[in-house]
């Protein structure tokens, strides 16, 4: 491959491989399951990527294993009613038809294993997003490690990754206890994303160990954790003794001699970590973004039922993002028709951070997100509170938070 008998095309994502290979010092090359690439959004990867992507495609480049596609940088339908510039938007454009000759799979969404990308335990992946990562590694037992935008879309050409970091056995193990001392039956939506934020703050890169986390915990709660901690921090997995595949119990991801480190999250450190996700905490609120990672439809359902029969505040703009197979689910289900009708909007296949949310001018986001709350104040140029969706729509139909 890397001689070129199995093309150009092959020829480059092999070279790019190598490199990477050799500067972490890997010894071999692992087959891969499925890629997912964030070499998506004009927002992020600009002119240079729009190059790339082209250059590949114009090789006759095709992904070798199921590659599923992160978020483009708009809704690819509905660009022109949310007033997406003209230039801007052919850009986004040449990116969509460039991985449609790829072969990508068109699900434009950060939580690829919710749409038809599911991984198996012990499965080695080509994976970039950092949600999707941590996800993943932590919930489904997969192994990739935090793919970088141009090497993801080699590992999906390719069908390989060089076999380093957290496709290793060794390098999976517990390395930070993460004592969680709240209740368990009071653990809310809203306590999740901030539990992340706040063990990405302690541990950074390290893996931490949780306990504390009821075991019906489920699905959506542990993926806006993960996005949170991969977020603050550049957690790529986590355990969770009797939750997640890898740790049945705490002896076997977590032994003494490995353990660097224990810390604790009580109610203090929980209220205080919600505060710090804050830049403001009251006023007017113009701008509320939900969806990062994108709903699922249990998600949505909720938001559905707390805006039926409400309205949003005029001059206040209330989005949520999502992928068009949920939005599919929610109007055959009636979901879409409640949310529109309350002056709120679903946005598909792109998200608040990946889109040029800064063209509107908002002053003050509220969002239910520790990943949005985290970046929106440099991507989309505005204050943030953090909140429940509860609390968010409650301040929407009010058009501020007293």
């Amino acid at each position: 491959m890397l001689a070129g008998g199995c093309g150009e095309s092959v020829r480059l994502a092999m070279e790019i491989l190598t490199e990477v290979g050799d500067i972490y010092g890997a010894e071999e090359m692992a087959k891969i399951a499925s890629a997912h690439t964030v070499m998506t959004p004009y927002r992020d990867i600009m002119d240079a990527g729009v190059e790339i992507c082209e250059r590949f495609a114009e090789l006759g480049a095709k992904y070798s294993v199921p590659t599923t596609l992160d978020p483009a940088g708009m809704d690819l339908q509905r660009w022109r009613e949310f007033k997406i510039p003209e230039d801007y938007a052919e850009r986004q454009m040449r990116i969509v038809r460039a991985q449609e000759k790829l072969g990508g799979i068109p699900v434009w969404t950060c939580t690829p294993y919710l749409h038809g990308n599911a991984p198996l335990l012990g499965q080695h992946l080509g994976w970039s997003e950092s949600s999707a990562v941590v996800f993943a590694n932590s919930v489904m037992g997969a192994r990739t490690n935090r793919l970088t935008a141009v090497v993801d879309m080699a590992a999906a050409i390719a069908g390989r990754v060089p076999k380093f970091g957290l496709h290793l056995d060794e390098n999976r193990i517990g390395e930070i206890l993460v004592k969680i001392e709240v209740k368990p039956k009071t653990l809310t939506d809203i306590d999740y994303p901030a539990i992340g934020y706040f063990i990405g703050k302690q541990v950074a890169d390290k893996i931490p160990v949780l306990t504390g986390i009821p075991y019906d915990v489920s699905t959506d709660k542990l993926k806006n954790m993960g996005a949170a901690a991969a977020t603050s921090g550049s957690v790529a997995l986590y355990h969770i003794p009797g939750v997640t595949p890898e740790a049945e119990k705490l002896g076997s991801v977590l032994q003494k001699e490995n353990c660097k480190e224990t810390v604790e999250l009580g109610l203090r450190e929980l209220r205080e970590t919600k505060e710090e996700m804050c830049t403001t905490r009251a006023g007017k609120v113009d701008f509320f973004a939900v969806g990062c990672p994108h709903y699922s439809i249990v998600e949505l359902a909720k938001a559905a039922a707390l805006l039926k029969g409400k309205k949003i505040r005029r001059g206040t703009e209330f989005w949520i993002y999502t992928t068009k197979h949920v939005e599919m689910l929610a109007k055959r289900m009636g979901y879409f028709d409640i949310i529109e009708s309350s002056g709120a909007h679903i946005l598909t296949e792109t998200c608040m951070l990946v889109s040029p949310t800064d063209i509107y001018g908002f002053e003050t986001m509220m969002t239910n997100s520790g990943k949005c709350a985290h970046y929106a104040p440099a991507l989309c140029k505005t204050e943030v509170i953090y909140g429940s969706i509860e609390e968010c729509v409650e301040a929407a139909i009010k058009g501020f938070i007293p």
